[in-house]
């Protein structure tokens, strides 16, 4: 099994790829794309902190499986918070992907920067051993 760098690599080249998507305007590739970025940062978080992956098949059990990781940590009081932005990042995801309903502008805006907060925020608590 890959190690929570790992993830947090993949987690970075899906935001690049979701922060390129937008600036050519493909709204539905951004949302999907800051989605999967969310995703393997949140995997890399819980390995670090827990060395397991969320095992859960639904958003609410991987934000759940944040919370979890973050408790008796100097992060279990900011892991509600940030299992919020994981959801919101996550909501539209479906939208995106599987109905073809198309992201609007500012959607696709909104959901690249709180992955991208997100994502900042994973990178920090992993640089702390």
């Amino acid at each position: 099994m890959a190690d929570w760098r790992s993830f947090l690599t993949e987690a970075r080249r899906f935001l690049e790829v979701a922060e390129g998507a937008q600036d050519k305007r493909y709204f539905n590739q951004a949302v999907s794309n800051a989605a999967h970025a969310a995703i393997a940062a949140n995997d890399a978080l819980c390995l670090f902190l827990t060395s397991r992956r969320p095992a859960g098949k639904s958003h609410a059990q991987a934000a759940a499986a944040l919370q979890d990781a973050c408790k008796g940590t100097r992060w279990a009081q900011e892991a509600p918070q940030r299992a919020k932005q994981f959801t919101d990042v996550l909501q539209p995801k479906n939208r995106a992907e599987y109905y073809g309903e198309p992201i609007d502008e500012e959607t696709a805006e909104r959901v690249v920067k709180q992955a991208r907060r997100f994502l900042e925020w994973v990178e920090g608590t992993t640089q702390i051993t």
